[in-house]
């Protein structure tokens, strides 16, 4: 059947079309002329009415009138029927018998079927029908009756790219899609869309759907804060009649639960989960949902439940950051900080200590004769001059990685300096630097992007005569002009901004805050500094008694790096106070005296100490989006499709320049403990960047570990980095229960296309052969030797011929 859009009368032969009108004037005016006496008897003017009317109408025949429109070729145009397998479809129904597949799949029987002809067999009797299913990728199929739905994805929109440039050029009339509209990768571009033909939809029933809740969005952070440095907020995505409540779980990449939470489904914020990981690379964790009853809480049924479980990935580096602390005098700072770092698996402190100035302020009483430094008695050095001089400072380095590490003191090279993620300078003075090291730490922050921090002390800041250099620069305060010193004890408090930054406060609830501060011990020592510089940002101020307020901690931006300054002198007098009071409770307590410990004993709880997670939560802030020399990405490349990565490996190199001198291998494990080696391409758009594509469509944990070597020869440089991502197709493809209605209706619209149900998909038969098409012939029927005109004419004349004889005429 053909429904013919449009359809018009035409002339046949346009030549007769003066001819016709001289005879049918000729005609009408001889009639009129002739009966011009009988025109006022009723009987007689309808008779001449009759008789024009039949005369025009012969005239009209002469002009061989056609009823004329255009309809497709028959199997000239190609239409391409897509049938989404993927498992979104085994949702259930209200009576939990059927699935939505089971009616895509009952639909396309139909219209297979040939006695009587289906849907699909009559458009393939006036298309070239081209039978697709899609799931991860587009295949080609001779049948769609016997499909079965078990897709792990719906890469729906790499299958509209695909048929566009596969029938690119040629005769594709249009698309009959059947699917949920719910895609695993991303919606075709715009333009792509307008090359394609009218899209028709083909959607499952949705009257009768369980409700149903998913996971929803997850979004991962981590900070400073030592109580809990990651957060994981969930909101929960219901649909569906959904009652009663909901029940959130995070558990650990063993299934061990680590938190649950529970609220009305009704509610709509987000879930906040906090957790302290204690292992470094990356941690996976899963998070669960269930639908409970308002009444018992028992789990209700669902459409699905496999989107009630996602395995997330947060990765928290694979090497420790490495810290390097320079101070001009053994102090008590450097022993406390030590202790609060040397928990903390991410962070790895290196000392470079002064014991003995260059000037010493003492003489060394050495045997008579001697010119060294008698400290230095004892080493083997032939050549006098070759032995440290008396006017040389005595360095000491801790926790250095080997022999040679700091061995020539501080840096004087970026190679050497570049190799740390921060650098803390306390208590030292600026000429114990020379200019090209003044230079050098100046580029480690704005160029290399690392942090530094000046602790308070005697020979720090404006009293270590750091103004007006490249070092002063970098601090956050203004040290060209004095401020005033107080002249009593002072206390610490937060400013707006301290509050609101997770690693300056220690308690999460503001009264247990404000309950901390004030227990804090007051401080002797400070390098006032009553300006700061423009971007700036104070977090905490001290207080004398008299109102008073002087800067205690401020922060800022430079360059690629952040920077930071501790104004308070003896910030180690509050971890020396807790100690206190941990002896007096010592030695008030029942325990042999021998068991009690001492104020500044090392205790096993020293990490729990406030000033110890304070230390801590200022470092891990210091060295906080410091780069690399090797930075590993793991993203989803969707326009490729579902289950497509690319890893990408960023390659520094040691002054933190992009190098393009470089060999990058990656080796991928599976969730099975299958292993790949892939070699990395260079990046077409970037430099320094390397690119290795990959398929993950196993679900699990998946980690990578790159190897990057740099250079050649002796100058050859191994890097190592290590990631990781969770694959998890089911629950991308599960992630909605319900038609994507919104999705559907953007590609229809966009195409020209209609969205039709299962039990609409007959009337396609008559609807897309009337659409226009890319091939298309002309019908012509002719109306002037049909049975009808003859017998209207005849009609016409016998009524003139019988009224003319009634009324006795001739």
């Amino acid at each position: 059947m053909w429904i013919i859009r449009p359809a018009s009368l035409v002339i046949g032969d346009q030549r007769w079309i003066i001819p016709a009108a001289a005879i049918a004037m000729t005609g009408l005016l001889l009639t009129l002329w002739l009966n011009r006496h009988r025109l006022q008897v009723r009987s007689q003017l309808i008779g001449t009415c009759l008789r024009l009317t039949a005369w025009l109408l012969l005239c009209v025949c002469l002009l061989n009138p056609l009823w004329s429109g255009s309809r497709p070729r028959s199997g000239a145009n190609v239409l391409a029927v897509v049938a989404d397998v993927s498992r979104s479809h085994l949702i259930g129904v209200q009576d939990a018998t059927s699935t939505r597949a089971d009616e895509l799949k009952a639909t396309l029987e139909r219209g297979e079927r040939t006695e009587p002809a289906g849907w699909l067999t009559e458009l393939d009797q006036d298309f070239e029908l081209r039978r697709y299913t899609i799931a991860d990728r587009l295949l080609q199929l001779e049948q769609l009756s016997d499909v079965t739905f078990d897709g792990a994805a719906s890469s729906l929109g790499t299958a509209l790219q695909s048929l566009q440039q596969r029938y690119q050029g040629q005769p594709l009339a249009g698309i009959v899609l059947l699917t949920d509209g719910n895609s695993t990768d991303a919606v075709p571009d715009p333009d792509i869309l307008r090359q394609l033909p009218p899209i028709h939809v083909v959607v499952p029933g949705e009257n009768n759907q369980l409700p149903d809740i998913s996971v929803g969005e997850i979004s991962t952070s981590q900070s400073a804060f030592d109580d809990a440095p990651l957060t994981v907020l969930v909101t929960p995505h219901t649909e569906g009649q959904v009652n009663g409540r909901i029940s959130v779980t995070l558990e650990d990449a063993s299934g061990v639960p680590l938190e649950t939470q529970i609220r009305a489904a009704a509610e709509t914020e987000p879930i906040r989960f906090t957790h302290r990981p204690t292992e470094r690379g990356t941690v996976f964790y899963r998070v669960r949902t269930a639908l409970l009853n308002e009444s018992d809480g028992t789990p209700v049924e669902e459409a699905t439940e496999i989107n009630n479980s996602r395995l997330i990935s947060v990765d928290r580096g694979s090497e420790p950051r490495r810290i390097l602390y320079v101070s001009g005098r053994p102090n008590w700072d450097f022993k406390f900080l030590r202790r609060a770092v040397q928990t903390d698996t991410q962070l790895d402190l290196v000392a470079l200590i002064r014991i003995a100035r260059k000037e010493a302020r003492f003489d060394f009483r050495g045997r008579e004769g001697e010119s060294a430094n008698s400290l230095f008695r004892g080493f083997d050095r032939a050549d006098p001059d070759t032995v440290e001089e008396y006017d040389e400072a005595v360095m000491v380095r801790l926790n250095t990685k080997d022999s040679d590490e700091l061995s020539g003191g501080f840096p004087e090279t970026a190679q050497e300096l570049f190799r740390y993620d921060a650098l803390v300078i306390d208590d030292v003075e600026a000429d114990f630097f020379t200019a090209d090291q003044h230079s050098l730490i100046h580029d480690f922050v704005s160029r290399r992007g690392g942090g530094f921090l000046m602790l308070g002390g005697q020979e720090s800041f404006r009293q270590g005569n750091f103004d007006r250099t490249q070092i002063g620069e970098l601090l956050p305060v203004d040290l060209s002009r004095p401020a005033d010193f107080p002249d009593t004890p002072l206390r610490i408090t937060l400013t707006r901004d301290g509050w609101l930054q997770p690693w300056v406060r220690l308690r999460d609830d503001e009264q247990l805050e404000e309950e901390r501060l004030a227990e804090m011990p007051e401080f002797l020592t400070l390098n006032p500094t009553g300006y700061v510089r423009p971007g700036a940002v104070v977090m905490s101020h001290v207080e004398d008694a008299t109102g008073t307020r002087w800067p205690a901690l401020v922060t800022q931006r430079f360059g690629r790096g952040r920077t930071g300054a501790l104004c308070v002198g003896d910030f180690w007098r509050w971890r020396l106070r807790q100690g206190l009071n941990e002896y007096q409770a010592a030695m008030e307590s029942p325990l042999p005296l021998e068991t009690s410990v001492s104020p500044t004993a090392e205790s096993a709880d020293d990490d729990l100490s406030d000033h110890a997670r304070a230390s801590r939560q200022m470092i891990r802030w210091l060295v906080a989006d410091v780069p690399r020399r090797l930075n590993v990405t793991v993203r989803e490349d969707s326009g490729i499709g579902t289950g497509a990565m690319l890893l990408t490996a960023e390659v520094l190199s040691s002054v933190f320049e992009p190098s393009d001198n470089a060999e990058v291998d990656f080796v991928v494990t599976s969730p099975s403990g299958e292993q790949l080696e892939l070699s990395g391409t260079p990046s077409e758009t970037s430099s320094g960047v390397w690119e290795a594509p990959l398929t993950a469509l196993e679900a699990g944990q998946w980690s990578v570990a790159v190897k990057a070597t740099t250079g050649e020869g002796d100058e050859a440089e191994i890097l190592n980095a290590e990631s990781g991502w969770a694959s998890q197709p089911d629950q991308e493809e599960m992630a909605r229960a319900s038609v994507n209605r919104p999705f559907l209706e953007e590609l229809t619209s966009a195409t020209g296309g209609r969205i039709w149900t299962t039990s609409e998909v007959d009337e396609l038969t008559d609807f897309i052969p009337g659409e226009a098409v890319p091939l298309s012939e002309v019908w012509s029927w002719p109306i002037w030797n049909t049975w009808g005109v003859f017998l209207l004419a005849v009609g016409l004349l016998s009524a003139d011929w019988t009224l003319r004889r009634r009324g006795g005429m001739p």
